[in-house]
């Protein structure tokens, strides 16, 4: 009986010690996106992870953002991470913006970003040429 109870206990040690995305592997992002020299607003902006769940954010009018993990959690994994951009997303009446950033920056992105622990600051120069 004794053993079973802590193979049990060891199972969902191990368990919660492999499910990504606690508090403490995450690092707070914040940052602003440039578009021709100007702020973008409405944008997407997604951290992919080389493993794991994305975080997005939305920029403002200033083309400021901050990165979301999950509804309650903010920031994005601690590692290396693909950004993209999009302003293809959907609007309050069910139609989707036009597209303002090339495609070098959202489907075919190969920009590089590290996100440690604590606040990480990033600032996007993006060109339509």
């Amino acid at each position: 009986m004794k053993s079973s109870v802590t193979l049990v206990l060891l199972a969902a040690i191990a368990i919660l010690g492999c499910s990504s995305g606690t508090s403490s592997d995450l690092g707070q992002v914040n940052g602003q996106v440039m578009l021709d020299g100007k702020p973008l607003p409405n944008a997407q902006v997604q951290f992919q992870p080389t493993q794991g769940r994305p975080s997005y954010g939305l920029t403002d009018s200033d083309g400021k953002f901050t990165l979301q993990y999950t509804g309650s959690a903010t920031g994005a994994l601690i590692g290396n991470h693909t950004v993209s951009f999009t302003t293809a997303i959907s609007q309050d009446d069910g139609k989707v913006a036009p597209e303002l950033v090339p495609s070098k920056y959202n489907v075919k992105s190969d920009i590089q970003k590290e996100v440690q622990a604590g606040e990480n600051q990033f600032e996007f120069e993006l060109a339509t040429r």
